[in-house]
């Protein structure tokens, strides 16, 4: 198999950076570049310092579908969005180059004739694909429905989303994007149970940045006489607040539910079991729950010591 290199000029308009951050202050919307996604950055409008990953997520609290879209889902990090025209030649293969390397195969889509993101497009006599998606180019190909038809050469636009560069991440967040990753495979089940192993790494993140320890939660769980989670949430709710009621009855039914997948147990609640779609909004609202009402903490003791 012959494979034409075709790398055109990639448009500027088609290329940008998905690095938009959102000040959990102020509201202000940002871009910046952060090495370390777990570093302390400034609002460049109320110069109120948060958690870089933080802000990440703040900005796509109300969008978290974004995360596990089937056509163009972005990383659970900042990335790069590339795009541009080609020129398809009927019957041949032609490799791509996107002008950058990922970390690893990203999301790749085209524009239909209605602008909308399709995983493969429908010509004029022509079908066309990916044929493989690596971390530095695709091979797109085509074939014609009739081949003795004259097919003309016919110009498609594509996009490519995914993540670049060596950034820290915190633990729960490479969970997190395993769990979106089994949830766009249909791994339903798997990605369920990943989602919940996010979200335990997750609430021992939030402990450490609160000042407490594996001690201090070995100590509440003998004390208290619950599970490991039960004590970090209680002990968490105890320095920062309680999340909404309904957010918190939705947890006992992922946790059930996850118990019902991994032990066979049968559940306490007659909830119906949610999709794993569901199961990771849920996650992000609670992340972003938790994040809002730890800088709501941090500001309301900022403004007694003010006031003392």
């Amino acid at each position: 198999m012959n494979i034409n290199s075709n790398s055109p000029p990639i448009a500027s308009n088609l290329f940008f950076s998905i690095s938009a951050i959102c000040c959990p202050h102020c509201g202000e919307i940002s871009s910046q570049a952060c090495e370390n996604l777990e570093t302390r950055v400034p609002c460049p409008i109320c110069e109120y310092e948060f958690i870089y990953v933080d802000a990440f997520l703040h900005h796509f609290k109300n969008n978290a579908g974004i995360f596990i879209d089937p056509i163009h889902a972005i990383p659970i990090a900042p990335g790069y969005t590339v795009g541009g025209e080609i020129q398809v030649i009927p019957d041949d293969v032609q490799l791509i180059s996107y002008g950058i390397t990922y970390n690893r195969p990203p999301e790749l889509f085209f524009f239909n004739r209605k602008i909308q993101p399709v995983r493969d497009l429908v010509l004029e006599n022509i079908y066309v694909a990916a044929l493989s998606i690596s971390t530095d180019n695709f091979i797109l190909l085509s074939r014609t429905f009739d081949p003795v038809k004259a097919t003309p050469r016919q110009r498609i636009r594509w996009m490519s989303v995914g993540e670049i560069g060596e950034q820290e991440k915190p633990i729960w967040i490479n969970i997190l994007q395993n769990a979106a990753d089994l949830i766009l495979k249909s791994e339903d089940r798997a990605g369920l149970v990943m989602l919940q192993i996010a979200f335990d790494f997750f609430l021992d993140s939030l402990l450490g940045q609160l000042g407490l320890t594996e001690n201090n939660v070995k100590a509440a769980t003998r004390s208290w006489k619950i599970s490991d989670r039960r004590a970090k949430i209680r002990m968490i709710e105890g320095q920062i607040g309680k999340l909404p009621e309904d957010l918190t009855l939705k947890l006992v039914d992922l946790a059930e539910q996850r118990n019902r997948i991994v032990h066979g147990k049968k559940s306490k609640t007659d909830s119906p079991d949610l999709t794993s779609a569901e199961a990771f909004q849920v996650i992000i609202e609670t992340i972003t729950s938790y994040n809002d009402l730890k800088y709501a903490a941090q500001r309301d003791k900022v403004l007694v010591e003010e006031a003392i």
